[in-house]
């Protein structure tokens, strides 16, 4: 018979899972308001950005709805059809970076810290 997990091993591994998927949920969370503000200074429909996305409406609303969690592909394609550029960086300190921190202000980037 195996050896009895104490309550602060479960705690402790609650704590981990309840931490990431809170982490995930908030990464999705910016990836929805970012679609849609992009989508709106744009002047477009959901329906005009699927068209240039190659895709449907509704997956459209289903990302501005937190209901997907986004591909490189699917942001490469989100960026080639609003006229933007697409930055993806891996690095030290990333987030102590002032220019990279006006850009997370300004609803423009996404940070998300590995720990």
């Amino acid at each position: 018979m195996g050896e009895r997990a104490s309550w602060k091993d479960v705690r402790g591994q609650a704590s981990e899972g309840s931490r990431w998927a809170y982490e995930d949920e908030a990464r999705i969370s910016e990836f929805q308001g970012l679609v849609y503000r992009l989508r709106t200074e744009a002047g477009l429909t959901q329906a005009e950005l699927a068209e240039r996305m190659g895709t449907t409406q509704s997956a459209v609303a289903r990302m501005e709805g937190g209901g997907s969690q986004p591909t490189l592909e699917t942001l490469e394609k989100l960026a080639v059809a609003v006229d933007q550029e697409l930055v993806v960086g891996i690095g030290e300190d990333l987030s102590r970076n002032r220019f990279i921190a006006k850009l997370v202000g300004d609803g423009h980037a996404v940070v998300r810290p590995v720990a």
